[in-house]
């Protein structure tokens, strides 16, 4: 039914050998069709489902030309595991394929990263900055220092990350220890070998949990159509806002380029002596 109603979804099933659910997974014709003009950034997390049969949902999201939330892909599974993600990745992988340049950004959990080894050797997979602050906290650390983390992950340039990391290391020695454990390519902008386009955090898949808060408590079949109801609704506003647009960038790139545009009016130029 989904995919004789939605021209090029994708959906696979798994069962186990008693012929039982294992996994589901789904991805919209419009969303793998929308896919290929989306920053190459892919933010994956899972939410528990509270329904009396619990589970997880897993989902990932982009951010399209016009800086807005662009669901990707859903799956099922009975909970986060080595294997749930790994046969996750690989529908993922069949559905909406890989880019050039690929990053997949995450939490720390590890069967996600496992996940990401095996079916996209050729991505490179960020963490959250934001678990990581709060990894900081839970252990305690001063906020003088947190203040320094912030400012590390989130410079342009490797000379002024060196700089911070070598303050941290002065007033923490132990917490500059902790951050080292994980690669800095991981988790630092300047560092990374790939252009994160200003996403440090997995706060657009948090925010989409949010919005399915009401759909997670439902039966799988209703919450699908729950999902599938909020989906179209966002699709047909934003081909309708689209279709109306005549600028030859998106809506939010044309606001952004205004905003600089009337900061450089209120400049003066200095003639050099």
């Amino acid at each position: 039914m989904m995919t004789s109603k939605n021209q090029g979804t994708y959906t696979n099933i798994k069962i186990d050998d008693n012929n039982r659910f294992l996994y589901m997974f789904y991805a919209y014709g419009s969303s793998i069709a929308g896919w290929n003009h989306c920053r190459p950034v892919i933010a994956i997390d899972a939410t528990f489902l509270k329904s009396k049969y619990r589970g997880v949902l897993m989902i990932s999201v982009s951010k399209d030309a016009n800086n807005q939330i662009f669901p990707l892909a859903f799956g099922i599974a009975e909970s986060e595991n080595n294997n749930s993600y790994e046969w996750y990745f690989s529908q993922l992988r069949n559905a909406i394929g890989s880019r050039e340049n690929l990053i997949f950004l995450s939490d720390r959990h590890q069967a996600i990263a496992n996940g990401i080894i095996k079916v996209y050797p050729e991505s490179h997979h960020g963490i959250c900055i934001y678990h990581l602050e709060q990894n900081l906290k839970r252990r305690k650390v001063k906020s003088e220092v947190i203040k320094l983390f912030q400012s590390a992950t989130r410079v342009y340039r490797r000379k002024e990350f060196d700089i911070y990391m070598s303050d941290i290391a002065n007033a923490d020695k132990k917490t500059y220890d902790y951050l080292m454990e994980e690669p800095p390519k991981r988790w630092a902008r300047s560092c990374s070998p790939r252009r994160r386009y200003d996403m440090l955090t997995t706060n657009i898949v948090e925010s989409m949990n949010s919005v399915l808060l009401e759909a997670r408590e439902l039966l799988m079949l209703r919450m699908m159509d729950l999902i599938q109801v909020k989906l179209q609704h966002w699709f047909y506003e934003r081909r309708n806002k689209a279709e109306g647009t005549f600028y030859d960038v998106s809506c939010w790139v044309e606001e952004e380029l205004k905003k600089r545009i009337d900061l450089a009016f209120t400049l003066n130029l200095k003639k050099k002596e």
